[in-house]
Order: C-alpha cells, then sequence, then structure tokens
C-alpha cells in the first residue's frame, strides 16, 4: 500500500510541474493548468487521508477496543466539494472541468498502478 501512494504522489508532483510549466509557457492554457493543480491537490490531501484511514482499521483489527467514530468520507467528499466550489466561484482563475477531471487523479493512478502490480505479481507466479 505504501508503495502505491508513494509512486502515485510522484506521478503527482510531475503533473503540478508539468502543470506549473504550461502556466508559465503557454498563458492561453492557465486557466486549465490551475484548475489541474487545484484539483490534484485536494486529490493528494483526499488519498493521504485514505491512508490515514485504512492504517487506522488495521490497527483497530489488529488490537480489540473501542472503535472510534469519524467522518472518513465526511471529509473527502467536503475536500472535493470546496475545491469545486472554489473552481466555480473564480472561473477567471480556474476551469472548472479541469478541476474536476484532476480531483481524480491520484485514486486513479493508485488503481492503475495496483492493476499493474497484480499482474506482473501473477506472472511472476506462473
Amino acid at each position: 500500500m505504501d508503495n502505491i501512494v508513494k509512486k502515485a504522489m510522484q506521478a503527482t508532483l510531475y503533473l503540478v510541474v508539468v502543470c506549473l510549466f504550461l502556466w508559465v509557457l503557454l498563458p492561453e492554457w492557465r486557466l486549465v493548468a490551475a484548475g489541474v493543480i487545484l484539483g490534484i491537490a485536494a486529490s493528494a490531501v483526499n488519498a493521504l487521508l485514505l491512508r490515514r484511514r485504512i492504517e487506522y482499521l488495521g490497527h483497530i483489527a489488529t488490537r480489540s477496543g473501542k472503535k472510534r467514530l469519524s467522518v472518513g468520507l465526511g471529509s473527502r467528499v467536503s475536500m472535493i466539494l470546496l475545491v469545486v466550489m472554489i473552481a466555480y466561484r473564480f472561473p477567471s482563475h480556474f476551469n472548472l472541468i479541469a478541476t474536476l477531471v484532476a480531483c481524480f487523479f491520484v485514486q486513479y493512478y493508485a488503481w492503475a498502478s495496483a492493476l499493474v502490480n497484480s499482474i506482473r505479481n501473477t506472472r511472476r507466479k506462473e
């Protein structure tokens, strides 16, 4: 799990750097680049929150005790809503569609990375 999240965060950083270059070099793409950066920031925060939640559930599963209730899903959904509201409120700074698409970048990248790792591991065992 840590390896997949680490790869996803590295890919996120690379995409942010590419978007910064687009923002600087191509003024007509500034809104899209800024929207992608905003969405990726929310996606990265959500991935870290989800990772922390999974580690917590693993800790709870290994020991018996009182389970603490939290709003894990609520905080992740709230993060996406906040970012979308920012992009909607400031259309002169952010592209809304680019922001929405980028909000799920880390999760899709982690899923694809896990799928590739699973296929590689299956082929090694044969």
